[in-house]
């Protein structure tokens, strides 16, 4: 029967795109998802036949599926595709003969791909060979594929990360936990020091101990509260938080244990505080270093006792409240001051997790930064990405404000970017947030003995460039084993072999 190719063109993408939707929405198996979305697309694009490959899938699972005419010879292809996919890269269209077909009857066509591609990351990749023009537009063809390629990449990394959750021995016989891990749209971050302090979250969750959280200002601290919260048993119940440094005294000791009527002036009713709103639940006080000591005072008697009574009252009100505790501030410091009750820093201070800066967690920034631009790049209907010498910019700045700041920084650059994607001049860095320069001392002008040319940026420049010849010589010219070699990504040694001239080829030819 044929096909209405206005019909197709008005109607046939969208539909079958809402249809994909709809299977990602409901489907509980993400690969029986791919199966069916690729034959989807291979009949939207008239297609002889389509293939999905996966990278880097476990030996254990399927990892590549095919469907229509010649599924051999379109796997092949596939499979050398996606060994250059990016995780960046958008859908493509050229024309080929599709390979080992024999002489004299080599089909030629169109062969459309798109890399499926998640956070920062490109999962696989799906191709499809069309011998003659689509029933679509070329252009709506693409703009399908990459819209594809994006849903599919996030849904395989999201079942990716559930896949690896259930498998951890924290969740063993406990399915309630199971429903309760990790958010991946949240919590961002594969380094080593991001994976240590999701262990201890997780060694820490089902505790009733209090838990002191520390770090800088923008580290993610009530994340972290929210997590602990979410793998407790107390989850169903209500997780309260309070800001100790946003309130004065007399209203913080209202806001924690509530107020009679007529307690004072305003108190027209009773009124519960933030202790008996947590009750069975977590009550997360952020800034508790910023808290007087005579509401210090207060506070270690209800971790003492458990028991409280509201501003006015006298008939003592018993809880049952989980307590986690943030602070940026030198504890202490503040203790050896006086500014803070050693019995309340020891009652605070009994499962301590200190959260890692962003500059001291380098490799999960472009992470965090894929993460944000797909949520603001969807908040803003853009479709903005980053090049690789803007996010070397990103990666080496040192991020005061940290993820928050980050956030913000990502989020300026979704608004205000008018190109479609961000070169180093249009990331937006907090330079005046960092310390002022020294003020020039006067040095004694060199001797002969010490030519100018030996400055200290030269210096480490040359130092810099050796480093860089020598890694590309110990790796036999492989740019990311020496990239491993270095600690740095590839990304960024592509930007410094640019910076210094330096080719790979010549070093080894």
């Amino acid at each position: 029967m044929a096909k209405s190719a206005g019909a197709a063109v008005s109607n046939g993408p969208m539909q079958r795109l809402e249809q994909i939707a709809q299977l990602v929405r409901t489907s509980r198996n993400p690969f029986s998802t791919l199966d069916r979305a690729l034959h989807t697309l291979t009949d939207v694009l008239d297609a002889r036949g389509g293939a999905i490959i996966l990278a880097d899938a476990s030996p254990k699972r399927q990892q590549e599926w095919a469907c229509g005419d010649d599924q051999r010879r379109i796997i092949q292809m596939g499979r050398e595709l996606v060994d250059g996919i990016e995780a960046h890269g958008e859908a493509t269209a050229r024309h080929t003969v599709l390979p080992g077909a024999g002489a004299g009857r080599a089909p030629e066509g169109m062969v459309l791909s798109t890399p499926l591609t998640g956070v920062q990351q490109a999962v696989g990749v799906m191709v499809f060979f069309c011998p003659r023009q689509p029933p679509v537009p070329l252009e709506t063809a693409l703009t399908c594929l990459n819209v594809v390629g994006t849903v599919l990449g996030c849904h395989l990394q999201t079942a990716s990360l559930q896949e690896r959750l259930k498998a951890q021995p924290e969740h063993a016989g406990d399915p309630a936990a199971l429903s309760a891990s990790y958010n991946p749209d949240q919590i961002v971050g594969q380094s080593s020091r991001m994976k240590a302090i999701m262990h201890e979250i997780q060694q820490a969750a089902n505790s009733r101990s209090t838990i002191l959280l520390r770090g800088e200002s923008g580290t993610g601290k009530e994340l972290v509260a929210r997590a602990l919260h979410k793998l407790s048993a107390r989850r169903q119940q209500p997780f309260v938080k309070l800001n100790c440094a946003a309130l004065p005294e007399t209203l913080l000791e209202s806001e924690l244990f509530g107020h009679e009527k007529g307690a004072f002036t305003g108190a027209v009713k009773t009124r519960r505080g933030r202790f008996e709103l947590a009750d069975s639940g977590t009550l997360f006080l952020d800034e508790i270093g910023d808290m007087s000591l005579a509401m210090q005072v207060k506070l270690l008697r209800v971790l003492q006792e458990r028991n409280f009574e509201r501003v006015g009252g006298h008939r003592p009100i018993s809880v049952d409240v989980r307590i986690i505790a943030a602070t940026n501030a030198d504890l202490e410091e503040a203790v050896r001051q006086r500014r803070f009750r050693e019995d309340l820093y020891y009652r605070l201070h009994v499962v301590p997790i200190v959260l890692p800066s962003l500059r001291e967690r380098r490799e999960d920034i472009p992470s965090l930064v894929g993460h944000f631009l797909v949520r603001f790049n969807a908040e803003n209907r853009r479709s903005l990405k980053i090049s690789s010498p803007a996010m070397d910019l990103i990666v080496e700045y040192d991020w005061p404000g940290n993820v928050r700041e980050l956030e913000n920084c990502v989020e300026r650059m979704v608004v205000m970017t008018r190109r479609d994607i961000v070169a180093p001049e249009d990331v937006p860095l907090s330079m005046n947030l960092n310390p002022a320069p020294l003020a020039a001392v006067p040095v004694p002008s060199p001797t002969p003995a010490e030519p100018r040319s030996s400055t200290l940026p030269r210096a480490v420049a040359e130092i810099e460039r050796e480093r860089l010849i020598e890694a590309l010589q110990t790796s036999g010219g492989v740019q990311t084993r020496a990239a491993m070699l270095l600690g740095i990504t590839p990304r960024q040694l592509g930007y410094k072999l640019k910076k210094y001239r330096i080719a790979p080829k010549a070093l080894i030819g």
